[in-house]
């Protein structure tokens, strides 16, 4: 299935992306509680997110004030909106903590810099394929098929993330989701 790598970090995106922050000991390192913003909806984003501890959310608040979950980011990740980093355009989403978060701050302007191209052809590869994996897991399966995978494949979303968010990202209702559980067990 080629959703099987969904949330998977390239070894070698992993790698330079430790590199790159041992060359720059003088980012910045932030904490966050949960519900902080990090980058509002609507603002410029000049700046990266490198998930040391806790979550990350990136989401879209709509015109009624409900919020929509695009993706989670977990430790080792860089939290970061790839389609207004390459266009330069202010922010669709916000980048928000899910939970307690320490994070370090990277100046996107350092992954645009020569020295960090071949960083940055990783990193826009990895979003590629997570995209084609993440497209696949939502649309070629039904809500159980979506769950039962998270089980065997991301327990440790199941484990980090509430029911409440994990219902809001597979687009369905809390309560929705709790009956699923419950029926699965019973089988």
């Amino acid at each position: 299935m080629p959703y099987h790598a969904l949330g998977e970090i390239c070894q070698h995106c992993q790698s330079l992306m430790l590199a790159l922050l041992a060359e720059n000991p003088q980012l910045k390192r932030r904490n966050y509680r949960r519900g902080d913003i990090l980058l509002m909806q609507g603002n410029r984003q000049e700046l990266g997110y490198y998930l040391e501890q806790g979550m990350l959310v990136s989401s879209r608040v709509n015109e009624e004030g409900r919020v929509r979950y695009k993706e989670f980011y977990f430790p080792t990740e860089l939290s970061l909106l790839f389609a207004e980093w390459l266009r330069k355009t202010p922010s669709y989403y916000q980048i928000s903590a899910l939970a307690d978060a320490q994070v370090v701050e990277v100046p996107l302007v350092l992954l645009d810099s020569l020295k960090w191209q071949t960083l940055r052809l990783r990193l826009l590869e990895q979003q590629l394929l997570f995209k084609e994996a993440k497209e696949a897991f939502l649309l070629l399966n039904t809500l159980e098929q979506r769950y039962q995978f998270l089980q065997q494949y991301k327990a440790n979303w199941l484990e980090a993330v509430s029911n409440q968010d994990l219902a809001n990202y597979l687009a369905t209702t809390p309560q929705a989701l709790s009956r699923l559980k419950t029926r699965i067990k019973q089988s």
